[in-house]
């Protein structure tokens, strides 16, 4: 598909079922935008009704189209393809909660950790978003990874409201079609999904919650995070005792009463990390692919030395000389600006930044590159950034690698979560450059 309406495609980013989502331009001012276009399954169709359909899609836009509250997804458009479609556009944001934890649809695998305090960060925005549509009586009914966008600027959006109660409206197919999503369904959604009112949004908040804490799904392995880390207190078991009881009149009756007990939790000292040991580690530098390479997923664990989870399997034991502009790793051989890129760029103008530093002989260089991937994990010494990051100028959270995943994505790493992934080539991340060690530093 070239075109839908007046907008340019780039490509399909994906198909649920009853419809797919294209990354687009907007025609003139170049803008890359998010398009939902209603593409519903043959099985679908037959069920429900294209008439139907086109009803629940319209009324999908029609409510985000509404919506004036920082941590919602908005509509900016509407209109109809070349065969009568019904589309419409939203704001293109390149990371999502599920990619970033590394959930796939093997769900009962674990997935990634995050740090606390950026879960006390999403956790807020979250509840505030759930406030506001609980508020304008509007149950998501589908809370999950997936459905939260993370922007460049790290805040959240609840998206795809296909599935939504408003105002008692809904989307309705047969009896026994399931509404939201296994694992994160409180169980009167599954029995009675018309009948459901915000306590059930909340539940399955407290399932993300507590799954990104913990990487399990509480039905899976549910335990007491007191018991397993001394960051959390009592407060933290109690929460979540609270927030995932079975029968709603015994969760957070509102999702205010739930935030403002999410607010009051306190974490305790971080725990230390299990730092190399710097005396036992070897002299010889840790030879690292620093060739561009072109990846997919499937080759990714055996091309970058990482786990299940695209994390890296043997940690480099850094050994770090911070000079005035620079950092030297005699670890790997390798030396890093201390400076990133200013801003976050896509993949075509961290081609053109590192170009502009060669040119400028950058401090007396003209060797600097885009890293590899796995130069860009020997940074997380026993996946903690910390070390090298206190050598920055700047934080770092995403950056960019030189490593392709096909025509339009490209590897980066999250710095901020240490691990690999991939993103689409228009997204923005900033630049960390990299060189061989200068003659005579080894």
């Amino acid at each position: 598909m070239k075109q839908i309406g007046r907008y340019e495609i780039i490509r399909r980013l994906g198909k649920g079922g009853m419809g797919s989502v294209y990354k687009g331009i907007v025609p003139v001012v170049d803008k890359v935008v998010a398009i939902k276009l209603l593409d519903p399954s043959e099985l679908l169709e037959a069920v429900v009704g294209t008439d139907r359909l086109r009803e629940i899609f319209t009324f999908e836009a029609r409510t985000m189209a509404a919506f004036n509250q920082p941590f919602l997804v908005t509509v900016h458009d509407f209109d109809y393809d070349q065969q009568g479609r019904p589309f419409f556009v939203m704001e293109y944001i390149c990371n999502n909660l599920g990619e970033m934890i590394g959930e796939t649809y093997q769900i009962e695998q674990p997935s990634r950790i995050i740090r606390a305090e950026k879960v006390l960060h999403y956790g807020r925005q979250l509840l505030q978003a759930l406030d506001f549509l609980h508020h304008n009586d509007i149950i998501h009914r589908d809370v999950k990874p997936q459905n939260i966008l993370v922007t460049d600027q790290d805040a959240i959006k609840i998206c795809d409201f296909g599935m939504a109660l408003v105002g008692g409206v809904a989307f309705s197919g047969p009896d026994n079609m399931q509404i939201g999503s296994p694992c994160y369904t409180p169980p009167e959604q599954r029995k009675n999904p018309n009948g459901v009112d915000g306590r059930a949004d909340l539940y399955s908040a407290a399932v993300l919650l507590y799954r990104m804490l913990t990487g399990q799904l509480p039905g899976m392995q549910s335990f007491s995070l007191s018991l397993v880390n001394p960051r959390y207190d009592r407060s933290w078991d109690e929460f979540f005792a609270r927030g995932l009881r079975w029968r709603a009149d015994e969760r957070f009756q509102s999702a205010a009463a739930m935030l403002a007990a999410f607010t009051e939790l306190r974490l305790g000292a971080p725990q230390a990390t299990g730092a190399c040991d710097l005396a036992e580690a070897k002299a010889e530098i840790r030879a690292l692919r620093s060739e561009p390479a072109n990846v997919c997923r499937s080759r990714a664990q055996s091309v970058f030395g990482v786990n299940a989870l695209f994390r890296p399997i043997a940690p480099t034991c850094n050994r770090l000389e911070t000079g005035e502009s620079t950092i030297l790793d005699r670890a790997t051989g390798l030396v890093w600006l201390r400076r990133a890129s200013r801003y976050p760029l896509s993949f075509a103008g961290a081609h053109g930044y590192v170009e502009q530093l060669n040119r400028e002989n950058c401090c007396e260089c003209d060797g600097w590159r885009l890293p590899t991937v796995d130069e860009l994990l020997s940074l997380l010494a026993d996946g903690d950034l910390s070390l090298f990051a206190q050598s920055l100028e700047q934080p770092v959270k995403w950056l960019w690698s030189c490593d392709r995943h096909g025509h339009h994505e490209s590897w980066y790493v999250n710095m901020d979560m240490g691990f690999a992934g991939v993103q689409d080539v228009n997204c923005l991340n900033h630049v960390l450059a990299v060189a061989g060690a200068a003659p005579g530093s080894e």
